[in-house]
C-alpha cells in the first residue's frame, strides 16, 4: 500500500499507457489469429468434396455480378476522374523533364500498380463489404443460419465461400478495368490539353508492365478481394445477441478491411 502511495502519477501514467498498448496489441493477435483461421478453413470447406462447382457456382456468379458489375458506373466516374486529374497532369508534368518511356513508367508505377488497387477495393469495402456483413449478421440474428446448420449444411462452404471468391474476382477484374481506363483516358485527355503528339504514349503501354509487376498486381488484388470478402463475412457471423451489434461489427469491418488493406499493400510495395 505504501508503494502505490510513493509512486510517481507519471510512473502510474506510463505503466497505464504501456498495459493498454500490450492489450491492444493481444487482442490484435489473436483477432489476426481467428481471422486467418476462419479464411481458411472457408476456403478449403469443399475441399475434396466435389461441390463446388454445382452448389456455388450460382451464388459466386451472382456475388460477381453485385460486387463486380454493379459496380462499374463507379469505377467508370472515379476512373476518369482520376485520369483527368490526376495521369493526364502527371503527363504534362513529367514529359518535361524526362523520355516518352520513363513518364509511362512513373504513371504505371503510381496510378496501375498502387492507386487502381487501393481505390477499387475501398469502393468494394464500401459497397459489397459493408453489404455482406449486415446480410450475414441479420441471418444470423433471425436464426436463418442456425437452422441450416441444424440441416447439415455447411455455413462457411454455402455462404462464405462464394462471397469470398466473388469478391476476389470482381476486385482483380474491376482493377484492372480500372487501370486501363486511367492510363488510356489520361493519355488522351492530356493530348486534348497540350498536343496530339502525345497520343504516342498509347503504343508505349503495352511494353510498359513486365512479367513480375503483372504477377504482383494479380496477387495483390486476389488478395485484397480474399481480405475483404473474409473480413466481412468474420464480422458478419460475430452478430449473435442483438440488433446493436450489427452496426458495431459493420463499422469494424469497414475499418479493420481498410487498415489490412494498407498494411498488405505497404508490406508488398516494400517486398518488391
Amino acid at each position: 500500500m505504501k508503494l502505490q502511495q510513493n509512486t510517481h502519477p507519471l510512473a502510474l501514467s506510463i505503466t497505464a499507457f504501456v498495459d493498454l498498448i500490450g492489450a491492444k496489441a493481444i487482442n490484435a493477435v489473436l483477432y489476426l489469429k481467428g481471422l486467418f483461421s476462419f479464411t481458411i478453413s472457408a476456403l478449403f470447406s469443399s475441399w475434396g468434396k466435389g461441390k463446388v462447382s454445382r452448389i456455388n457456382r450460382r451464388q459466386i456468379v451472382s456475388q460477381v455480378i453485385f460486387s463486380g458489375v454493379d459496380a462499374l458506373p463507379t469505377i467508370i466516374i472515379i476512373s476518369l476522374a482520376i485520369a483527368f486529374s490526376v495521369t493526364a497532369q502527371f503527363i504534362l508534368l513529367l514529359q518535361a523533364f524526362t523520355s516518352e518511356k520513363e513518364v509511362i513508367r512513373v504513371i504505371t508505377q503510381i496510378v496501375a500498380q498502387e492507386l487502381a488497387p487501393l481505390l477499387t477495393s475501398i469502393i468494394l469495402i464500401g459497397r459489397s463489404g459493408s453489404a455482406i456483413t449486415v446480410d450475414l449478421g441479420n441471418m444470423h440474428l433471425h436464426k436463418e443460419i442456425q437452422g441450416l446448420e441444424l440441416l447439415g449444411i455447411d455455413i462457411k462452404e454455402f455462404f462464405v465461400l462464394p462471397r469470398i471468391l466473388g469478391l476476389a474476382f470482381s476486385q482483380f477484374s474491376l482493377a484492372v478495368f480500372f487501370s486501363a481506363i486511367v492510363m488510356v483516358f489520361g493519355i488522351i485527355f492530356s493530348a486534348m490539353l497540350d498536343s496530339p503528339s502525345n497520343f504516342s504514349y498509347l503504343f508505349i503501354l503495352t511494353d510498359a508492365f513486365t512479367p513480375y509487376e503483372l504477377l504482383v498486381f494479380l496477387i495483390k488484388n486476389l488478395l485484397f478481394g480474399l481480405m475483404i470478402g473474409a473480413i466481412a463475412c468474420f464480422h458478419g457471423l460475430r452478430a449473435k445477441q442483438s440488433t446493436t451489434e450489427l452496426p458495431q461489427q459493420t463499422q469494424q469491418a469497414i475499418v479493420n478491411s481498410l487498415v489490412l488493406i494498407f498494411i498488405v499493400d505497404g508490406l508488398i510495395a516494400f517486398a518488391s
